[in-house]
């Protein structure tokens, strides 16, 4: 686990020397609060000063994002960290309930960002999530699937061709918004890649069916999004191979995750066969 930002970053981005700095929950343990701020280190630079950039710029209507601090040289990042202020809220949990209004977040989120242009650094990341994203969108294969090869076939063979327009979008937006009474929506952890906007959606979708607690009716909410059921067997398939990816990366097979997504698989089929 990382260690906390020293004085020199603490200092960077104004914060009082003698305040208290702590760990926060989620995010892999490696985000902090001190005071007003939340700090948190980046994996890559570019990425980072983009998504300030972006965010800083956004015109917030239905939604709220976290304002970033620029450190005191006048750059988003300091010795490989971001800072962004506080901002008031709380995740809706995983059986919270809260998908028509995270939806509608999502929606209002990706308006805001439709004219972003495509940043460079997205094509040269290298993860296990933009690795998922590109075999879940055909652009690189999986060899020798392990525990979600059946899972992945039953997907792949209702499979159409699929072309719709590409934007800036927050893949992983599920567990990335916070509630709090009388303001809307909080968007955090903007993650970007470049999709369909209709993707995003699908993704919160498959979450919620597969362990947000949501069940069929789920689909409601999404049907007049354009080919949302070939987003929706895409977003199942980016996060089924997100699971194969972490588990070849850790050395352990977790063959109940991918149980998991059998009952979100059954749905999505008999969707794409209508």
């Amino acid at each position: 686990m990382p260690g906390d930002p020293g004085a020199e970053v603490i200092a960077a981005f104004g914060c009082e020397p003698a305040g208290l700095t702590t760990r926060l929950p989620g995010g892999q343990g490696r985000a902090f609060r001190r005071g007003d701020l939340f700090l948190k280190p980046v994996d890559d630079p570019a990425e980072a000063s983009w998504c300030a950039e972006t965010l800083v710029a956004i015109e917030q209507d239905g939604f709220r994002v976290p304002r970033p601090i620029r450190a005191v040289h006048g750059g988003w990042v300091e010795s490989g960290w971001t800072a962004w202020e506080w901002i008031a809220g709380q995740p809706a949990g995983r059986n919270g309930g809260r998908w028509p209004e995270t939806l509608a977040a999502c929606r209002a989120f990706h308006a805001a960002l439709r004219d972003v242009p495509r940043p460079a650094f997205l094509g040269a990341r290298r993860d296990p999530w933009a690795d998922a994203d590109r075999i879940a969108w055909a652009e690189a294969e999986l060899d020798a699937p392990t525990e979600i090869g059946p899972q992945l076939a039953r997907l792949t063979e209702r499979l159409l061709p699929l072309d719709l327009p590409a934007q800036a979008i927050h893949g992983d937006f599920t567990a990335n918004v916070l509630f709090e009474p009388g303001l809307p929506p909080a968007v955090i952890d903007f993650s970007p890649y470049w999709r369909p906007a209709g993707f995003a959606l699908a993704i919160v979708v498959v979450d919620a069916l597969t362990w947000g607690g949501a069940d069929a009716r789920m689909l409601d909410f999404v049907r007049e999004e354009p080919r949302i059921e070939q987003l929706l067997l895409r977003a199942e398939l980016r996060r089924l191979v997100e699971v194969e990816l972490h588990d070849r990366a850790t050395g352990r097979l977790r063959p109940e995750e991918v149980r998991a997504h059998e009952p979100t698989i059954d749905v999505l089929r008999s969707l794409a066969a209508q």
